[in-house]
């Protein structure tokens, strides 16, 4: 290996050094950022959307469960009706593996 080859693969590798150094520099100075803004206080949250939900849960919780239940149900007939359909796509079926007798044979 001649001195300009041997040069050039360390001027590669200062590059590259450098490089991942300034990209962890870079990561860092932008977590203390997040982590900086993160303990601002005082920003206020707008919930008047989800007030009409708070309302009819504290009139009539049980209603609301029973939907929930429903909904779970529904899942359920979903999570089948796929089963049912992937089982019958050719992929998916079991194939049996030819008798070994046939392979000795020939």
């Amino acid at each position: 290996m001649s001195d300009n080859d041997f040069i050039l693969r360390l001027t590669t590798v200062a590059l590259l050094t450098g490089f991942l150094v300034y990209m962890q520099w870079e990561r860092a100075r932008k977590r203390a950022e997040l982590r900086r803004q993160s303990r601002l206080v005082g920003d206020v949250i707008d919930v008047t959307p989800l007030r009409p939900r708070l309302e009819s849960l504290r009139r009539d919780y049980a209603a609301a469960a029973q939907d929930h239940a429903r909904s779970i149900g529904a899942r359920e007939k979903l999570v089948a009706a796929t089963r049912r359909t992937l089982s019958s796509l050719s992929f998916f079926r079991k194939h049996h593996a030819p008798d070994e007798r046939e392979h000795h044979a020939a």
